[in-house]
């Protein structure tokens, strides 16, 4: 006797293929979790090594911040010393100049006319005096103008009055001082 089979053969194989279709699919999904899973491995090294160069360049950062202050202060400090040796320097070089001035004052002063005052304001100086005549005015502007030690004297009042049988001139004149060395740069320090 014959024997029919009658199970559905269809639906086995169709079964069979079903099962295979999902295990396939079941491993790439696995694959693709094991992908993604040392994707992201990879990246979050990537980002810690990163961020600890970013860390260390700003550690560097700060350091070298720090320094440029510390450098930035050393420079304010050195510009500030050098201002101070500059004014000591003019000063050291000032500080005979009055004498000099008086001293070139007293031999420019002709005969017949008298100093009553001298003022001095920064390199000019405001001189008044008696004189017997406006002639003998004029030799002492001529002397000043002459001298080492002044220049440039501009007459500023004469006045005329009579005292006596005498008149005498009375008069206000500036003269400009001069060094008795040229101004010198402060000293530079090496760079």
């Amino acid at each position: 006797m014959m024997r029919l089979n009658l199970l559905p053969w269809r639906e086995q194989r169709r079964k069979e293929q079903d099962q295979g279709l999902i295990r396939q699919a079941a491993i790439a999904w696995v694959g693709v979790l094991v992908v993604l899973f040392y994707v992201h491995m990879q990246l979050g090294d990537f980002v810690s090594r990163q961020q600890a160069r970013n860390s260390y360049l700003q550690q560097q950062m700060a350091l070298m911040a720090s320094k440029i202050h510390k450098i930035a202060m050393i420079k304010k400090a050195r510009a500030a010393l050098l201002a101070r040796m500059h004014v000591i320097q003019q000063l050291q070089m000032d500080r005979m100049l009055i004498v000099h001035s008086f001293n070139s004052l007293a031999r420019d002063v002709p005969p017949g006319v008298y100093l009553t005052s001298l003022a001095q304001s920064a390199q000019a100086f405001t001189i008044s005096g008696v004189a017997q005549s406006n002639e003998r005015v004029s030799q002492f502007m001529r002397n000043l103008a002459g001298s080492p030690w002044f220049t440039n004297p501009v007459l500023d009042v004469i006045t005329v009055k009579r005292v006596g049988d005498a008149h005498l001139s009375y008069f206000t004149l500036t003269a400009q001082g001069k060094g008795m060395a040229p101004a010198k740069k402060p000293i530079a320090g090496r760079r």
